[in-house]
């Protein structure tokens, strides 16, 4: 089967390793690509991404986040396994049901490179039966390296505080549906520069259209908070995940969003309300462009865009559907994404 050009670019962008705080590796790759349909490309103290496409009048940002979630060295036993610890504040003092990394490759970032290895906890006949809950604590997770003791694992280069992703290939899924880690924010990161591609060079931009990548979204909107102090704004179309309740265990009541349905407008999360002005001319562009467009609000969730809203910025959220967020399966389907580009360009070329 020949891939789409869609795939590919997503596929490149989930699999580089970019965690928050370290999202150095994708910030280069991006701000080379943008270097091909951008006028201007610029790097922030904090390592912000910013691309002007063109145009003139209002500045608008199209906007998503570089980094994925992760884990930190946070020990290593004598034995040589590494123990980890989340990248949020813990106020539980054990893995979440919302998180699971095992039994998916790891990767551990370094300060000379990268070493490989598995998630892992004790499993099948060592386990004893006799424990009723299941619940297990931090320390019953860690990622063993294939090493025998703490120096072998300091002469690879692993030291505490290091981070760690899951580390799985992305692959195809059916005839849409693209599954991997990184989904979130990697796959906005794709619609914002096919956006901008297709964008490029047009003489009917409403906006003076910039595109945007941030850093350390996932521990608190860190680097969306200091976008403006660089770059003067005054709208924004936010790109996230978005939540689906269209697989078994979820109730659809609270999340009614659909993988292959459209992109996602959002009109409020845990985070902001966001702009009715602006998510009203999203939901007029799609009917008139006869773009398939789906409708929510979000529980646990926020995003980027809520900073922006903090600084003075009118700002409007467009999710793409995602399943299984926050793990190494997130899966989206192609056409939501191209779908998500197809109301980007059109919103954008659409008189103020």
């Amino acid at each position: 089967m020949t891939e789409s050009a869609t795939f590919d670019l997503i596929r490149t962008l989930t699999e580089l390793t970019g965690p928050t705080g370290d999202e150095a590796l994708v910030q280069d790759w991006i701000a080379e690509r943008w270097l091909q349909s951008c006028t201007e490309v610029r790097r922030t103290r904090v390592d912000n991404v910013l691309g002007k496409v063109g145009g003139s009048g209002p500045r608008l940002a199209i906007m998503g986040h570089a980094d994925e979630i992760c884990y930190l060295v946070k020990s290593i036993t004598p034995e040589g396994f590494v123990l980890i610890w989340p990248y949020f504040q813990d106020t539980r003092g054990f893995p979440p049901r919302w998180m699971n990394p095992l039994n998916q490759p790891a990767r551990i970032m370094t300060s000379t490179g990268v070493v490989d290895g598995i998630f892992a906890t004790a499993s099948g006949h060592v386990v004893p039966h006799s424990d009723p809950t299941g619940k297990v604590s931090w320390n019953d997770w860690f990622v063993d390296l294939g090493v025998s003791s703490a120096a072998e694992v300091e002469d690879l280069g692993v030291h505490i505080g290091d981070h760690i992703i899951f580390n799985p290939e992305t692959k195809r899924l059916g005839p849409y549906g693209i599954v991997g880690k990184a989904m979130d924010d990697r796959a906005a990161l794709a619609i914002a520069t096919l956006a901008a591609e297709r964008l490029q060079g047009r003489r009917d931009l409403a906006y003076e259209v910039w595109v945007v990548s941030t850093v350390q979204e996932e521990n608190g909107l860190i680097g969306a908070s200091s976008v403006v102090d660089d770059l003067e704004l005054d709208l924004c179309l936010n790109l996230d995940v978005g939540l689906t309740g269209d697989i078994p265990g979820v109730d659809a009541r609270n999340f009614p969003s659909k993988l292959g349905a459209g992109p996602v407008v959002v009109y409020m999360d845990g985070s902001a309300h966001y702009s009715r002005k602006i998510s009203q001319r999203l939901v007029e562009v799609a009917q008139r462009e006869e773009i398939p467009f789906q409708r929510a609000i979000f529980q646990q969730y926020g995003s980027d865009a809520a900073a922006l809203i903090k600084r003075g910025v009118d700002s409007a959220l467009i999710a793409y559907p995602t399943r299984y967020t926050h793990s190494p399966i997130e899966m989206v389907d192609e056409r939501d994404i191209e779908h998500c580009v197809d109301l980007i360009v059109a919103f954008a070329t659409t008189p103020v």
